[in-house]
């Protein structure tokens, strides 16, 4: 899936098609003390979002199940670290994750998601809808 569709695979080489922008000098904050350091990148997420936000950052595991996405509430980054699982979009395309993958899933998003197995997690939430 592609960036805009709510759910997005973060690539260890960048875009499938582009991969990561050109190298370029690297303008670090605070003092080099070795080496003349340069840079590369793919963004998949440049947003301002509302503040405040809350955010939150941890593990998680849980068994299989599977449950319905509707507005999702908040902008998340997931590893997946043990089992397998599916993000499926309002169109009926499928997204299959293994242990190592990463993705980006995006506030707003509607579909499903779908855990083949018990799985475990390393995950980030950022959340403008707080009280």
């Amino acid at each position: 899936m592609t960036a805009g569709t709510g759910i997005t695979r973060l690539c260890a080489n960048g875009d499938a098609e582009k991969g990561m922008s050109p190298w370029t000098v690297s303008a670090l904050d605070g003092s080099v003390q070795d080496g003349a350091p340069e840079e590369r990148f793919h963004h998949v997420f440049d947003d301002i979002i509302q503040s405040p936000a809350k955010v939150r950052a941890g593990v998680w595991e849980a068994t299989a199940y599977s449950e319905d996405l509707t507005d999702y509430p908040y902008n998340e980054i997931v590893f997946l670290l043990e089992g397998s699982m599916s993000i499926i979009d309002s169109a009926g395309v499928e997204e299959r994750f293994e242990p190592g993958d990463c993705f980006f899933l995006e506030k707003g998003f509607n579909g499903v998601w779908k855990q083949h197995s018990t799985i475990k997690i390393f995950h980030m939430t950022v959340d403008p809808n707080i009280e």
